[in-house]
């Protein structure tokens, strides 16, 4: 989820719940809300350390990481502003953990206790980088310079953050509610993903028989009957079968790359034999980001390796 959503959906959840603690926690609150995503800083330090917990959405995606860290900056945060510890660290506690379970929410795992296990997981409510919520995010940070200038005074504040705020939970809860119907079903070898808009969805759905692959992503929507379907059919060789195998060994070796659900396509062309894994919960109109393995039929390992975007070809 990106981190405008995070930002302000923290914040409307503090002055709701909150905001008769005093305003000046809101700040803290933001803060705690953001703090997982600003991992991303952590590069440099993944040079020397070779972790894969400091990646983004690693280590620092934990109820228990949140619960020491707000604990430390709550330190900090108390000696220099003289705020009470134990409340500075219990809503740093409660926001960071607000936004692990949003988190929880998408289609990229997390490893949510850490360090106590290294399980991770996530409910497929929605898409990791929700183009939806973060407009809906930037209109709530920009529309009040615009509005506030017609509308003055704390009664249009308040009416707008109310409506604001339950637009988000009501968001959420037809996601859920959404997912949970649909997942009721679906067959063994389907899996739901969440769609850009709340109301539509797409099937994804994979069968191996032998060395023959059907894999399928189906676009549906709550309110149309309408379909948009990517239909992949192809019978590899017991050579082709061997390559394949040894590029998902190769892309489950990727922490990032390991998370996804990989759509696979299957080229042959002049001597080599390409892998190409698409993935899906980056997918939009069709587009999403791909990992190729070129294979040269003589040689076991891949010859070729490269990471690009573009859309799902099947042929």
């Amino acid at each position: 989820m990106d981190i405008f959503t995070h930002f302000v959906f923290g914040s409307l959840m503090y002055l709701l719940f909150l905001k008769e603690v005093t305003f000046e926690y809101l700040f803290i609150a933001a803060f705690f809300s953001i703090l997982p995503d600003l991992d991303v800083f952590l590069a440099p330090l993944r040079r020397i350390i070779k972790s894969k917990y400091l990646e983004h959405r690693g280590g620092s995606h934990s109820y228990l990481v949140g619960i020491i860290l707000s604990f430390v900056i709550g330190l900090i945060i108390s000696y220099f502003t003289h705020l009470p510890f134990y409340l500075v660290w219990i809503i740093g506690s409660i926001f960071f953990g607000l936004h692990v379970s949003m988190d929880l929410l998408t289609t990229t795992s997390i490893p949510f206790l850490y360090p106590l296990s290294k399980r991770e997981h996530c409910f497929y409510i929605e898409k990791a980088g929700s183009m939806f919520t973060f407009i809906s995010s930037i209109i709530f940070l920009l529309l009040p310079m615009v509005v506030f200038r017609i509308f003055r005074g704390m009664l249009f504040f308040q009416i707008y953050i109310n409506v604001y705020t339950y637009f988000f939970l009501l968001y959420y809860l037809y996601r859920i509610i959404s997912k949970i119907y649909i997942s009721t079903t679906l067959e063994k070898d389907q899996k739901y993903f969440p769609g850009i808009l709340p109301f539509h969805y797409r099937l994804y759905t994979y069968k191996i028989n032998g060395n023959n692959i059907v894999s399928s992503v189906e676009k549906k929507s709550h309110f149309s009957k309408k379909t948009d379907i990517i239909q992949m059919n192809f019978t590899l060789t017991d050579q082709e079968k061997l390559f394949f195998e040894k590029a998902k060994e190769l892309i489950r070796k990727h922490y990032y790359f390991a998370k996804w659900t990989l759509f696979p396509i299957f080229v042959r062309n002049d001597g080599l034999f390409s892998v190409k894994f698409f993935f899906l919960e980056s997918m939009m109109r069709k587009r999403t980001m791909y990992v190729q393995y070129d294979f040269d039929l003589d040689k076991y390992d891949p010859v070729n390796y490269f990471q690009k975007s573009g859309p799902i070809q099947t042929t």
